[in-house]
C-alpha cells in the first residue's frame, strides 16, 4: 500500500504539472498574441498622429479640396484670414517631388514662415552655421534629418528636384529639427514653391486656428455651408478617424484570432481541473462531510483555475511586448497589412490595455475551470467517499433531441449572417462563427455514438472493440479532447481556405491587371512630357503605349479618400481593360461613365445604373455608373473614368504610368530605349513578372502573423489532447485494472489507448474540417467584403488540408501513445486491490 500511495502522489504530480504548464502557456501565448497586435497597432497610429501633427499642427480646422488634383483659390485665404473669428490663417502648398535616384517621393512642403511658427511649429527650418546661402525667402530648401541622412548630404549642397517636366535646382539652407525621425520633408518658401510647381493662384489647402472665444463648432458649420462643392473643411478628429479606419478591420480581425488560443487554453485548463477534482475527489468529499461548506470548494476550484491564469496572463504580457518587438522589426508597424508605413514603430506599454488583456487570460482561465468546479460540488459525499471521483455517461437521449441543439443553433448562425456589418464590422458574422465552432463541439457526442456505436457491434478483436465503446460512449474527458482539437483544427483550416481562396483571386486578378510586358510609372508625379511625345514616334521599339493617370476623391472626410483613375479605355468594351463582376451597363448620351470598384460598392451602397455625384475638377460633376469591377489594389474604393470623359469634363490628362508592348523580338531595344528617359527624370521601370512576384509577396508578408496565428492555435489544439489523453489514464485507472484482471496485457491496453486517441482526433479531425470548411466560407463571404471590401470565389485547397489533418492525427497518435505508455507502467494489480 506505501508503494501505491507513492506511486500515486508521484504520477498526481508529474500529471498536474505536465498539465498546469501546458495550460499555463496556452493562456499565456493567447493573451501574447493579442496584446503584441494591440501595442503594434497602438505604436503605429500614435506614429501616424505625431507625424501629422509634424505636418499639420494642431489646427481647429483644415479647408482643402475633395479632388487631390484640385486647389483652394488664394481669394478664400484672404477671406478666411479676414474673419474676426480666425486668429490665424495658414495657407500650405503640399506636394511630391522626386530627388535624382531615391526611389521614395518626397514631401515637399511651401510654407509661409510667419504663420506656420504659429500654426506648425515643428516645420521650422533652422539655417546651417555659416551657410552660403540666403535664408527661406531667398529660394532655399531645408530637409528633415531622415532626408539628409537618405541622401547622404549636408546643408550647402545642392538637389534637383522633379515633378514631370518640371526641374528646381535649390541650395539645401539648413534642417527640420522639430521633425521626426523617420520623416522624409522639404520645406520651402510657399511662394517659390507656387511659382516652380504650382498651383497657380491657388493653394493646396488653409490651416485654420481660432480665436480664444470663438465658438468652433458654430464657426465650422457656417463656413462649411458657404463652401463650394469641390471644396471640404474637416477637423483634426477627422484625420485621427481616417487612420483608425485604415487598419481597424484588419486589428480587429488579428485579434479574433488570437482569442482562438485563449479559447483553446480555456479547453487545457478544463483537462486540467477536471483532472485535479477528480484526484482529489475523495479529500473533497471527507472535507464536505467534516462541514466545509459548499461554496468553500467551489472557490477552492476556481482559484486554482486563477492560479494557472494569472501566472499564465502576466507571462502572456511580457512575451506580448517582446512579439511586438520582433514583428515590427521583420514586419513593420502595418503587420505587412499595408496601412501604415514600414518604418518601426516605438512600442511604448500603457497600463489599461495590458489590464485588459490580463483580465481576459483570467477569464479564459476561470471559464474552464468553472464547470469541473461545479461538477465537483455534484459527487454524492459519501459515493466518493468509497469510490471517489465518477463521471457517468449521460443517459442516450433521443436522436431528434440531441439534433435540435445543433440544429436550433445552426438556424441562428444563418440569421447572424443576413446582418449587416456594426460600424464597419462584422460582428455578426464573428458570433455566427462562434457558433458553428459551438455546433461542431455539440455534435461531436451524436457523430461518436452514431459511427462507432454501430462499429462496436461488428465482429472485432476485443482492444478494437474496447475502443470503440470507450469513444462511443462518449466519456467526459473524450469530449474534451475532441472539443479542443475541433476548434483548433477548424480556425487552422478555415484560414487556410480563406488566404488560398484570397490569393488564387489575387492570382487571377493580377493576370487580367498586368497584360502588358512592360511597365513604366513616375511615383506620384506625371510623367515628363518629352518622354510622351517621344512614344508618339513611329520609330519606338514599342507596338502599342496604354497611358492613365491617378487623383484621389475625397467623398467622406471621415473615410480614406477614393482612387480615382483615368484610363485609355474603349467605351464600346470597357470589360477588355477591367475585370468586372457583373454586366456592364451602357450610360445615356452626352453622360460620362465611371466603372466603381466593389470596395466602393460596398462602403457607399452604389449600385449599377445610379447616377453619382462627384466632386469633380472644381465642381459636382453627374456620371452614370456603369459597372463594378473587382480591385484587389486598393481597398478603400476606386473608380475609373475614360480619358474621352475626363477631358470632355475639362480635366487635364497627365500620365503618371504606362503600359507597354515592345514589338516582338524587340524587348531588349525596348529596355535600352527606356534607359535614358529612365536615368533622366528619376522613373520606375519593370516587367509584368517581376510585378506579379512582388505582389504576391507582399499578399504573403501580410498574412504573415495569421500564419503564426494557426500555428499556434494547432500546437495547443494537438498539446490540449495530449493533455487530455494522459489525464484520462489516472482517471480510469480502475476500468484498466479490471481489463488487466480479465487478460489484457500491457501490449494490448497500449493498442486499446493509442487505437481510442486516433479515434477521437479523427471525430477531432472530421468534425474541424467540416467546421472549418463552412468558417472559411464565412470569412470568404462574409467577413472579407463587410470588412475589407473584397469578394472572391471560395477555393478548398484540399491538399493543403489533408496534409495537416494527416500531419494532425500523426501527432494525436504520438501523444495517444505516451498516454498508453503511462498506462503500461500503473501497477494494476494494486489499484483493483484498493478498489476493493
Amino acid at each position: 500500500m506505501r508503494t501505491l500511495a507513492a506511486w500515486l502522489i508521484r504520477a498526481q504530480f508529474r500529471s498536474r504539472r505536465a498539465a498546469t504548464l501546458l495550460s499555463m502557456l496556452a493562456i499565456a501565448l493567447g493573451v501574447a498574441l493579442g496584446y503584441s497586435v494591440h501595442l503594434i497597432n497602438d505604436a503605429a497610429l500614435a506614429d501616424f498622429s505625431r507625424a501629422m501633427k509634424t505636418v499639420q499642427g494642431e489646427p481647429d480646422a483644415v479647408i482643402a479640396a475633395r479632388d487631390s488634383a484640385g486647389s483652394v483659390p488664394l481669394p478664400l485665404v484672404d477671406e478666411i484670414a479676414g474673419d474676426p473669428a480666425v486668429l490665424v490663417a495658414a495657407a500650405v502648398i503640399e506636394t511630391r517631388v522626386r530627388i535624382g535616384d531615391l526611389r521614395t517621393p518626397v514631401r515637399l512642403i511651401g510654407i509661409d514662415v510667419f504663420t506656420a511658427a504659429a500654426m506648425m511649429p515643428a516645420l521650422l527650418p533652422r539655417d546651417a552655421e555659416r551657410a552660403a546661402t540666403g535664408g527661406i525667402l531667398d529660394g532655399a530648401l531645408y530637409a528633415s534629418p531622415a532626408l539628409l541622412a537618405e541622401l547622404g548630404r549636408q546643408a550647402g549642397a545642392t538637389l534637383t528636384l522633379l515633378r514631370g517636366d518640371q526641374r528646381w535646382s535649390a541650395t539645401i539652407g539648413g534642417d527640420l529639427p522639430a521633425a521626426g525621425a523617420d520623416d522624409l520633408l522639404l520645406v520651402a518658401d510657399i511662394g517659390w514653391v507656387q511659382e516652380h510647381f504650382g498651383p497657380a493662384g491657388a493653394v493646396s489647402e488653409i490651416r485654420v486656428r481660432l480665436a480664444p472665444d470663438s465658438d468652433p463648432a458654430g464657426w465650422r458649420a457656417g463656413v462649411a455651408a458657404r463652401l463650394p462643392p469641390a471644396l471640404l473643411l474637416r477637423v483634426a478628429e477627422d484625420d485621427s478617424e481616417r487612420a483608425a479606419n485604415l487598419s481597424r478591420a484588419y486589428r480587429v480581425n488579428l485579434n479574433v484570432l488570437a482569442l482562438v488560443a485563449l479559447l483553446t487554453g480555456a479547453f487545457l485548463v478544463f483537462a486540467t481541473q477536471l483532472t485535479a477534482v477528480a484526484q482529489r475527489s475523495t479529500q473533497f468529499a471527507l472535507l464536505g462531510v467534516l462541514g466545509l461548506p459548499p461554496r468553500m470548494r467551489l472557490l477552492q476550484v476556481l482559484l486554482e483555475g486563477l492560479a494557472i491564469g494569472l501566472p499564465g496572463a502576466l507571462l502572456g504580457l511580457v512575451l506580448g511586448y517582446a512579439l511586438a518587438l520582433a514583428f515590427t522589426q521583420f514586419l513593420g508597424g502595418d503587420l505587412g497589412g499595408g496601412y501604415f508605413s514600414g518604418k518601426v514603430p516605438l512600442i511604448v506599454p500603457q497600463f489599461l490595455p495590458a489590464s485588459g488583456f490580463l483580465f481576459l487570460g483570467c477569464a479564459a482561465s476561470l471559464t474552464g475551470a468553472a464547470y469541473p468546479a461545479c461538477l465537483n460540488l455534484r459527487q454524492p459525499l459519501v459515493e466518493a467517499l468509497n469510490n471517489g471521483f465518477t463521471a457517468r455517461p449521460q443517459a442516450v437521449r433521443n436522436r431528434h433531441r440531441q439534433l435540435l441543439l445543433p440544429a436550433s443553433l445552426a438556424l441562428l448562425a444563418g440569421g447572424l449572417l443576413q446582418l449587416p456589418p456594426l460600424s464597419g464590422l462584422p460582428l455578426a458574422a464573428y458570433a455566427a462563427i462562434a457558433l458553428v465552432l459551438l455546433i461542431g463541439v455539440t455534435g461531436a457526442p451524436l457523430l461518436t455514438q452514431e459511427i462507432f456505436g454501430r462499429a462496436a457491434r461488428l465482429r472485432l478483436p476485443a482492444t478494437q472493440r474496447i475502443a470503440l465503446q470507450n469513444v462511443a460512449q462518449a466519456p467526459l474527458m473524450a469530449q474534451v479532447a475532441a472539443s479542443g482539437l475541433i476548434v483548433s483544427f477548424a480556425l487552422t483550416a478555415s484560414m487556410v481556405i480563406m488566404v488560398s481562396s484570397f490569393r488564387v483571386a489575387v492570382d487571377h486578378w493580377l493576370d487580367h491587371v498586368l497584360p502588358a510586358p512592360l511597365y513604366l510609372r513616375s511615383k506620384a508625379s506625371p510623367l515628363p512630357q518629352e518622354l510622351l511625345n517621344s512614344l508618339e514616334r513611329a520609330d519606338t521599339p514599342f507596338l502599342r503605349v496604354e497611358r492613365s493617370a491617378y487623383a484621389s476623391l475625397t467623398l467622406d472626410p471621415r473615410r480614406p479618400p477614393v482612387a480615382l483613375l483615368v484610363r485609355e479605355i474603349d467605351h464600346r468594351d470597357p470589360a477588355a481593360r477591367l475585370p468586372f463582376t457583373g454586366a456592364v451597363l451602357v450610360p445615356p448620351a452626352e453622360m460620362p461613365v465611371v466603372w466603381i470598384s466593389e470596395a466602393m460598392q460596398e462602403i457607399y451602397r452604389i449600385v449599377p445604373g445610379q447616377s453619382l455625384r462627384l466632386p469633380l475638377l472644381g465642381g459636382d460633376v453627374d456620371a452614370f455608373v456603369g459597372g463594378v469591377w473587382r480591385d484587389y489594389a486598393r481597398q478603400f474604393g476606386a473608380l475609373v473614368i475614360s480619358r474621352d470623359d475626363y477631358q470632355r469634363l475639362g480635366g487635364e490628362f497627365r500620365p503618371s504610368d504606362l503600359a507597354l508592348w515592345p514589338r516582338p523580338g524587340a524587348e531588349a531595344a525596348a529596355g535600352q530605349w527606356l534607359a535614358p528617359h529612365v536615368a533622366a527624370y528619376a522613373l520606375e521601370v519593370a516587367e509584368s513578372a517581376s510585378i506579379r512576384r512582388l505582389s504576391l509577396s507582399i499578399f504573403d508578408k501580410s498574412f504573415a502573423v495569421t500564419y503564426a496565428l494557426e500555428a499556434a492555435a494547432m500546437v495547443i489544439g494537438v498539446f490540449g489532447l495530449a493533455v487530455t489523453l494522459t489525464a484520462s489514464v489516472w482517471l480510469r485507472a480502475r476500468e484498466l485494472a479490471t481489463l488487466a484482471a480479465l487478460g489484457f496485457d500491457q501490449r494490448m491496453l497500449r493498442h486499446a489507448l493509442m487505437l481510442e486517441g486516433a479515434l477521437i482526433a479523427s471525430v477531432g479531425l472530421l468534425l474541424g474540417l467540416a467546421c472549418g470548411i463552412a468558417i472559411g466560407a464565412i470569412l470568404t463571404h462574409v467577413v472579407n467584403p463587410q470588412a475589407f471590401h473584397w469578394r472572391m470565389p471560395l477555393d478548398l485547397p484540399w491538399l493543403a488540408l489533408l496534409a495537416g489533418a494527416a500531419a494532425t492525427l500523426a501527432a494525436a497518435v504520438l501523444a495517444s501513445r505516451q498516454a498508453a505508455n503511462q498506462a503500461t507502467r500503473l501497477p494494476l494489480a494494486q489499484v483493483l486491490a484498493s478498489s476493493q
